[in-house]
């Protein structure tokens, strides 16, 4: 059995009307748009002969982080009715706006009760919350109610940009793994690279049930030596094999999409035919529910009782202690924020990484083409309005 764990519904249709599509989404149209993208496009009838071609079963079709409650909302109704057309094929997870809060989980009532197996792809730098926030928070609970799994956005903190590279830190999704130890969690793109932390015994034991996909993987690592350093650090039964199909994971080799290529390299890995089964679909059939779980690897051990990266006070603290995280005091007591403030101390830790450019700031935070444009005629008018130095500019050799 093969399954697909991450795969995009991108049909021609849309590629005919990008233009629209960018100025409703910018983020996305970001992510699709730019002359370099190596964004496929495939009808759903394509799609189908693509997995029959490459041997793939079944895949999970996630959808795409959009801005709006209403987006999500039509991009499942597609989900759900090409799950129903290939309910042997396809596996659709649910797409959802924390942020509508309410109608939010209305939503993913109405996505569980229309057959949708798990919630994702979201993104929570592209939808505009962090991964802390309360509307998320309700919506987490609601999934391990539903006993559902979670698919989220992940990528590695440093190299060159791309298109869709979010900010978000790895140690937020640890925290939510650790606020949140029984849910079902897929990190997708290998996780950013959070599973080599899982060679810390306690990294292990809080991200027990995490899962990490390998969506998008050639474009971001060599095939070989990734499955090799994540074999080292995880147990191959939480690894799911994954495309991003139908993006062109090999640039200009590939003119079209195909999930061929990419499962032939898997297929060359020097792996235990065990090993090489879970990877490919077993572990997405056992977190589905489509075949019996595996006996637990840690079967006898203690359940590890839960922790916190920043320690969430209790409420009843009359007490400022030494061993108190910064920000959990920040939070419980907003009078400290000016004391830390004034002994230079931070207490908030939101990342602005260098490499992040102006028209992904922008696009995030659903500038279209037109606000795009006047926000870079304003800072061109800053900018020449400033007779000093660059603030971090570098003299050139000479001066």
């Amino acid at each position: 059995m093969i399954i697909d764990a991450h795969v995009h519904f991108t049909p021609p249709e849309l590629a005919a009307n990008l233009q629209a599509f960018i100025a409703a989404e910018p983020y996305w149209g970001l992510l699709m748009g730019g002359p370099d993208s190596p964004q496929g496009w495939a009808s759903a009838g394509r799609m189908i002969d693509d997995m029959d071609r490459a041997g793939v079963d079944r895949v999970i079709l996630v959808g795409e982080y959009r801005r709006s409650a209403e987006a999500c909302a039509g991009r499942n109704d597609v989900g759900i009715e090409l799950g129903r057309r290939f309910s042997d094929r396809i596996l659709p997870f649910a797409v959802i706006q924390p942020k509508a809060g309410k109608a939010a989980l209305e939503e993913l009532k109405r996505c569980v009760d229309l057959g949708m197996r798990g919630v994702g792809e979201l993104g929570p730098y592209g939808q505009g919350y962090r991964l802390d926030d309360p509307d998320f928070l309700r919506l987490v609970e609601a999934c391990i109610r539903y006993d559902l799994p979670v698919n989220l956005h992940v990528n590695e903190e440093v190299g060159a940009y791309y298109p869709g590279k979010a900010t978000t830190p790895l140690v937020h999704y640890y925290r939510l793994a650790e606020r949140y130890p029984e849910l079902k969690l897929i990190l997708a793109h290998w996780g950013g690279g959070l599973l080599f932390y899982e060679l810390s015994a306690q990294a292990r034991r809080v991200m027990r049930n995490v899962y990490y996909d390998t969506a998008a993987s050639p474009l971001l690592f060599e095939t070989p030596r990734i499955f090799a350093a994540a074999l080292a650090c995880i147990s191959p039964r939480k690894i799911l094999y994954a495309t991003d199909y139908p993006l062109r994971l090999y640039g200009r080799k590939q003119a079209e999409p195909t999930m061929e290529p990419f499962l032939a390299e898997v297929a060359a890995l020097d792996l235990d035919d065990a090993v090489r089964r879970d990877i490919l679909g077993r572990n997405a059939a056992r977190l589905l529910g489509l075949i019996p779980p595996a006996p637990s690897e840690e079967s006898g051990a203690p359940r590890p009782r839960r922790v916190t990266v920043i320690p969430e006070l209790a409420g009843d603290e009359e007490t400022i202690l030494p061993n108190m995280a910064v920000a959990a005091v920040a939070l419980a007591w907003p009078s400290t924020r000016s004391v830390f403030d004034r002994h230079g101390i931070p207490w908030q830790d939101q990342a602005v990484p260098y490499w992040e450019p102006i028209l992904q700031a922008a696009a995030v935070r659903g500038y279209g083409p037109d606000q795009q444009a006047r926000l870079l005629g304003e800072l061109a008018e800053a900018a020449r309005a400033d007779a000093g130095p660059r603030d971090g500019a570098h003299p050139r050799a000479g001066d």
